[in-house]
């Protein structure tokens, strides 16, 4: 047998998660594959999707975003400048803690309620 000398045990069906922590799960998962291409050994390969851009003074800017969407992390600003790379990375982190505490929550829910909002003009 395949699962000799490993405990096995039921586990209890989990419960379908709510929309918001949906949303929340969504938006972590995204966060942690900007973190992998901000690491070191993978900022030479073209990645498409990526959310900071390197500004003319060679500055990253990085811009938090919901499937396309950027987030609106202060009254009318919806970006962190950055020193260099290893700051996108601080930022990401901090970002990644704020929607797992659910900072987010409410930006998440208007996001998708606008983007539900276009798949629906079509019909």
């Amino acid at each position: 047998m395949a699962f000799e000398g490993l405990k096995l045990v039921a586990t209890a069906k989990q419960d379908a998660s709510d929309p918001a922590s949906k949303r929340r799960q969504r938006l972590v998962m995204q966060i942690d594959h900007q973190l992998y291409m901000a690491e070191p050994e993978n900022l030479a390969r073209k990645f498409r999707g990526r959310w900071w851009t390197i500004g003319i003074d060679g500055k990253p800017t990085l811009a938090i975003k919901y499937g396309k969407i950027p987030l609106e992390l202060a009254k009318g600003k919806h970006a962190i400048a950055c020193a260099d790379i290893a700051g996108v990375t601080d930022a990401l982190q901090k970002a990644r803690v704020a929607a797992v505490d659910g900072t987010f929550d409410s930006q998440l829910a208007s996001v998708s309620e606008q983007v539900r909002a276009r798949f629906k003009k079509g019909r």
